[in-house]
C-alpha cells in the first residue's frame, strides 16, 4: 500500500509540473519550432549521447576489476544499461539497487560489494559534476542584470534579477564547491583519522550503527584504491571527462540545431541543472523535472528568448536523452533474459543481504 501510495503521488507530481509548466503554450508555435530543427545536428547529438553510456561502463570497470579482474564488459554494461532504464522508469532510484543486483548477479560478486561499487562510480559523477557547476558558476556574467520579458510568468512588467543578488550567491555557491571537493580529498588522505573520528563519535551515540558505518567507510576506502595508482586514476579521469564531455556536447548540438545562439558556458550550465534537478528522480521518466531545467537554464541565460522555442527545446532534450536509455536497457533486458516486472522485486528483496555491508 506504501509503494502503491508513493507511486499515485509520484505520478501526480509529473502531472502538476507539467501543467504548470506547459500551460498557456502555443502548441502551433512548439510544432513548428520542432519542425525547423537541423536533422544532422539532433543525429551528431545522439551520437554523443550514445558514446557517454559506453564511456560510463568503461570508467565503472576500474573500480569494479580493481578487486574482481573476471568481471566482463558485458555484464558491467548490462547492470548499468537495466538499471538506468529502472531509474527512469520508476521513482526513487530503484534503478541503483537493481544495478548492483544486476552485477551480483553476472559477475558472482557478493551484493554487498556491489552496492559499494555503485556507490563509487556515483562519487566519482558527483565530483565531476561539481566541476562542471563550478566552471558554469564562474563563466555566468554576474556583472548585469537578468531581465526576463513580461509574459513569460504571466506577469504584465519585465521581471529583473540585479546582478547585486546574483554575485554574492555565485561567489558563495563557487566556495561551497570548492570546500566540498577539499572534503574529499581529505577523506582519501587522511583515512586512518577520519576512521578513528567514526569510531569516537559514533561510539557515542549508537555502537551498532557505528558498526554498519565503519563497513560501509572500509569498502568506500577498498574501493578507492583503484586510484592508489596513477595511471588507473588518469584513466579514470579520462573517461570521466568523456562521459561529461560527450553530454556537453549532446546539450550543444540539440541547441545548435534550433539555432540558438548561445554562449559557450551555457551547455555547462544547463546539463548542471538537469543533473541537479533529476537527481532524484521523483516522477517517471523525470517527466516535468527535466523539462523545467531546460526551461529555466534558456531564460536565464537567454532571457528575451521566445518561451515556446524554449519548450520545444525541453521536450526534444529529454526525448533524446531518453533514446539511448530505452534502447540499450531493453536490448541488456532481452539479452540477459531478464524480465522487468520480476527484476524490480527481487532487487527490492535483497534489502536484507544490503543491510550487512
Amino acid at each position: 500500500m506504501r509503494k502503491l501510495i508513493q507511486l499515485i503521488f509520484c505520478l501526480g507530481l509529473g502531472v502538476v509540473l507539467i501543467w504548470f509548466l506547459f500551460r498557456n503554450t502555443n502548441w502551433q508555435a512548439v510544432s513548428a519550432a520542432i519542425r525547423g530543427t537541423s536533422v544532422r545536428w539532433l543525429i551528431l547529438s545522439q551520437i554523443f549521447a550514445w558514446i557517454s553510456y559506453f564511456a560510463r561502463t568503461q570508467r565503472w570497470s576500474y573500480v569494479v576489476r580493481a578487486a574482481h579482474p573476471t568481471a566482463t564488459f558485458r555484464s558491467l554494461f548490462s547492470a548499468t544499461q537495466i538499471g538506468f532504464l529502472v531509474n527512469f522508469t520508476i521513482p526513487a532510484r530503484i534503478g541503483e539497487l537493481v544495478r548492483a543486483y544486476m552485477l551480483a548477479k553476472m559477475a558472482k560478486i557478493p551484493l554487498s560489494q556491489c552496492v559499494v561499487m555503485v556507490a563509487l562510480d556515483r562519487v566519482n559523477d558527483m565530483l565531476a559534476l561539481l566541476a562542471i557547476i563550478f566552471v558554469a558558476v564562474v563563466s555566468f556574467p554576474m556583472y548585469r542584470d537578468i531581465r526576463f520579458a513580461a509574459g513569460i510568468f504571466n506577469n504584465a512588467d519585465p521581471f529583473i534579477v540585479p546582478s547585486a543578488l546574483i554575485q554574492p550567491f555565485a561567489v558563495s555557491l563557487s566556495v561551497l564547491l570548492c570546500l566540498i571537493i577539499g572534503v574529499f580529498v581529505l577523506i582519501y588522505i587522511n583515512q586512518t583519522q577520519v576512521l578513528s573520528f567514526i569510531n569516537i563519535a559514533g561510539g557515542k551515540i549508537s555502537e551498532r550503527l557505528t558498526s554498519r558505518i565503519v563497513k560501509l567507510f572500509l569498502n568506500f576506502i577498498k574501493g578507492m584504491n583503484v586510484f592508489s595508482s596513477g595511471i588507473e586514476m588518469a584513466k579514470s579521469a579520462c573517461f570521466s571527462a568523456i562521459i561529461w564531455g560527450s553530454s556537453i556536447l549532446s546539450i550543444a548540438a540539440i541547441l545548435t540545431a534550433f539555432t540558438i545562439d548561445f554562449p559557450w558556458f551555457m551547455p555547462f550550465l544547463m546539463l548542471a541543472m538537469i543533473a541537479v534537478l533529476i537527481s532524484v528522480p521523483v516522477t517517471p521518466g523525470v517527466v516535468g523535472q527535466y523539462h523545467i531545467a531546460v526551461v529555466a537554464c534558456l531564460l536565464l541565460v537567454i532571457p528575451d528568448i521566445n518561451i515556446d522555442e524554449a519548450k520545444a527545446v525541453a521536450i526534444v532534450a529529454h526525448a533524446f536523452s531518453m533514446i539511448p536509455i530505452i534502447i540499450l536497457g531493453i536490448f541488456c533486458l532481452f539479452r540477459e533474459r531478464m524480465s522487468f516486472i520480476e527484476l524490480v522485486p527481487k532487487s527490492l528483496n535483497s534489502n536484507e543481504e544490503i543491510n550487512d555491508v
